[in-house]
């Protein structure tokens, strides 16, 4: 009977040796913080950037009917709540370009907001913020690398 259970034991041992030597580790995926992180917060980035040029397009579709405000007040509301989900991003990554967004951006969310917004002043600083925005896209299409050329 202690000859048998030897004999188990050994077995049991070599299955567990080839189970683990069978393995390849190379196969699996390693994934690299830094960049996969980088990579992940600009897809967010951009798909947010797209629900906030989403969000431009149907305000100026509003806009067709100036009586309609408020249509107007919740597509600028809409507006403001898709940028400020990506604003830090922006500003932190890209300064300069955040400025310049938000020099049209503001005044575009704040006239939506009055009680009789302009149509046409908002249809201007539509088409300015688009263009903008558009330009910005451009620019970020990649995640920005620093001068070690990592990416941040």
């Amino acid at each position: 009977m202690k000859k048998f259970q030897i004999v188990l034991a050994s077995f049991l041992l070599m299955m567990l040796l080839a189970a683990g030597c069978g393995q390849d580790e190379s196969e699996q995926s390693v994934k690299n913080n830094e960049t996969d992180t980088t990579n992940e917060e600009w897809k967010d980035m951009a798909s947010e950037l797209d629900n906030v040029t989403g969000t431009l397009t149907e305000l100026k579709a509003n806009i067709e009917d100036p009586e309609n405000i408020e249509q107007i007040h919740a597509t600028g509301k809409s507006l403001e709540e898709h940028w400020d989900t990506i604003e830090g991003q922006v500003e932190e990554q890209y300064p300069d370009d955040y400025t310049t967004i938000e020099e049209s951006l503001y005044p575009l969310i704040n006239e939506t907001k009055k009680e009789q917004p302009d149509a046409e002043k908002i249809s201007s600083l539509i088409d300015e913020t688009n263009a903008k925005l558009t330009e910005f896209l451009k620019k970020a299409e990649t995640p920005k690398r620093d001068e070690n050329g990592i990416d941040n």
